[in-house]
């Protein structure tokens, strides 16, 4: 049995541990805190393998939506037979992003794009919160990426010359960067024969690992 002089040990020992865990997570979030007026754009940042693994968790939603200006489809070059809504799957893995397109028509076609060896970071306080000044700001944030695409089926006419991408993926969250935050997503394709847009939301929350 335990006596009176080891019990209080022993309180004392669990309570260490507490105050412990309590004071590290209370330091990890202080951490992770934004400050007002916050303002952070990294550019040409190499993508580690904690930022690596981030990207690869993230999931897209189903449906992605054909980004159109007043001109309609005529400012729309190298999609063939234009059939909205689009839904979209997407398989992801380090290297690489694939984004499959099914229109309302059921022609289909996919985008590949190649995962760059680094990217840019963006955070910023955007003041869109009146109290904002007195206590920590939930950030605008974007992750952009960009390199070579290629694509294929109804695409495929928009990479008979070379095309590049550029893709945000678009959130909100303290200082810290984690692939959960971001809600949004936009995919521009650009090149001597193709000139589109599409956007959509993420698949959220995103599982933590």
């Amino acid at each position: 049995m335990m006596n009176a002089i080891h019990y209080r040990q022993a309180v004392g020992a669990i309570a260490a541990v507490a105050l412990f865990c309590s004071a590290a997570t209370e330091a990890g979030a202080s951490t992770c805190r934004a400050d007002p007026g916050v303002y952070r754009l990294e550019t040409n940042m190499p993508i580690d393998e904690y930022t690596r693994a981030e990207i690869t968790a993230i999931r897209f939603g189903s449906v992605a939506d054909l980004y159109l200006t007043d001109a309609v489809y005529s400012s729309v070059i190298g999609i063939a037979n234009i059939a909205e809504p689009y839904t979209i799957s997407a398989s992801v893995d380090a290297k690489r992003w694939r984004l499959s397109f099914r229109g309302e028509n059921g022609e289909s076609g996919t985008l590949t794009l190649l995962v760059p060896t680094r990217m840019t970071a963006y955070a910023a306080d955007i003041h869109d919160n009146d109290e904002s000044h007195t206590r920590s700001p939930v950030l605008y944030k974007e992750w952009r990426f960009e390199g070579v695409a290629r694509g294929n089926g109804v695409f495929k006419a928009g990479f008979t010359a070379s095309a590049r991408y550029t893709l945000v993926f678009q959130g909100r969250g303290n200082r810290c960067d984690e692939g959960r935050q971001f809600t949004h997503w936009r995919l521009e394709v650009s090149g001597r024969k193709a000139g589109y847009a599409f956007f959509g939301k993420l698949a959220t929350p995103v599982p933590e690992s």
